[in-house]
């Protein structure tokens, strides 16, 4: 029995339901040009295999079709397209043995140091996992995963003053600290007799951790560089608890204002404070994407992303020296550029692209600056 193929289940499912593409196309945003390149099996339209498979999951998901058996079909498909004739499978390999210099011994001695190799990752897993403690004191940290549950919201931290802001378990603060993105949030709530405590956790992009750390009603804590869990940190920051209940927590932020060998404040002429940055500071890029669109990301020259990105989805970005951005719908995602305040990059069904690059100030060759091209 001949099994459908996948632009046939698609268009059918379609027209079962009395659907045209335009109908679709505007239900679920994607062009009619790529929903015809679907039913059609006309996959070169697409820039990318990751690209096809995010529109063919997006397609299928609104038809109610199982997604996963048309990903795994069209994968079926595409093998079928590509597989070698039968004769190439099985030509002889004789030849291979003599080209290389086939040495029996050596493959036994190389396959002994592999699993020697295997051995010493998974004991040093083991160590690794088993030494580390769950007990969390005020000034130790531990690796942890931000959860997925918590809800950031971006605010600003002034230069001159505190800031208050309330934490609860499913909503965090996310701030801007000499152009470093940080995020604050409660990690739990140890409910005491007389007094809550709360143990909250900091990151700082772009570390792969975060530290944690108790504070009860009226406590303060300084977070700065020598914790080595945020030894990134360019300038310390103070964290004082106003109020603790069982759920949230209310917390007072506020910079201190000497930064970390690098950077510099001075007055400026009107005597307010201003921040000057010196030394290598990074192009750091936060992508909100509110609906699936096609997006690619160079950093430094180096091709760091390639494909669909779904909505709901954020992607933080570092760029030494260039970063360059390019997203198919420009509508579908906001952007944060080193503190910078939330702008939609473009036009709904726009391309856009973005090329930042740091540069030294033309005014102070010990400064740098970022520049975006075009402006």
């Amino acid at each position: 029995m001949n099994q459908k193929r996948v632009g046939q289940i698609l268009r059918e499912a379609r027209e079962e339901k009395k659907l045209t593409v335009k109908d679709v196309s505007k239900d679920t945003n994607i062009s009619v040009k790529y929903i015809l390149a679907l039913e059609t099996e006309d996959y070169a339209q697409f820039p990318g295999e990751t690209f096809t498979i995010g529109f063919l999951k997006n397609y299928g998901s609104y038809l109610k079709l199982d997604t996963g058996m048309l990903i795994n079909l069209y994968r079926g498909e595409k093998i079928e397209e590509s597989q070698a004739p039968l004769e190439e499978l099985t030509k002889p390999t004789s030849n291979f043995y003599y080209d290389l210099n086939f040495d029996k011994n050596k493959l036994i001695t190389a396959i002994s140091v592999l699993m020697v190799a295997i051995a010493a990752v998974l004991l040093y897993t083991f160590i690794d996992g088993s030494s580390s403690d769950d007990d969390v004191t005020e000034e130790s940290g531990r690796r942890l995963e931000i959860p997925e549950s918590i809800d950031f919201i971006n605010r600003s931290v002034p230069e001159t003053r505190p800031e208050s802001f309330i934490l609860t378990a499913n909503q965090g603060v996310s701030f801007s600290a000499s152009n470093q993105q940080c995020k604050l949030f409660i990690s739990s709530v140890e409910q005491g007799s007389d007094t809550n405590t709360a143990v909250l956790a900091f990151n700082v992009y772009p570390e792969l951790t975060v530290y944690k750390f108790r504070l009860s009603e009226g406590q303060e804590k300084v977070l700065s560089y020598s914790i080595p869990e945020i030894s990134s940190l360019r300038r310390s920051i103070r964290i004082s608890a106003q109020s603790v209940t069982g759920s949230s927590a209310k917390v007072l932020v506020s910079l201190s204002e000497e930064e970390r060998q690098g950077t510099t404040v001075q007055p400026n002429p009107q005597g307010e404070d201003s921040t000057k940055t010196l030394g290598d500071v990074p192009i750091q890029v936060t992508l909100f994407f509110s609906k699936p669109s096609y997006a690619e990301f160079i950093i430094d020259g180096q091709m760091g992303f390639r494909g669909l990105v779904q909505g709901g989805e954020n992607k933080a970005l570092e760029a030494k020296d260039r970063l360059e951005i390019k997203v198919g719908d420009g509508s579908a995602v906001e952007m944060i550029q080193n503190g910078k305040p939330k702008v939609v990059l473009g036009r709904p069904g726009k391309l856009v692209k973005k090329v930042y690059i740091k540069t030294p100030n033309p005014y102070d060759s010990t400064q740098f600056i970022i520049k975006e091209l075009g402006e």
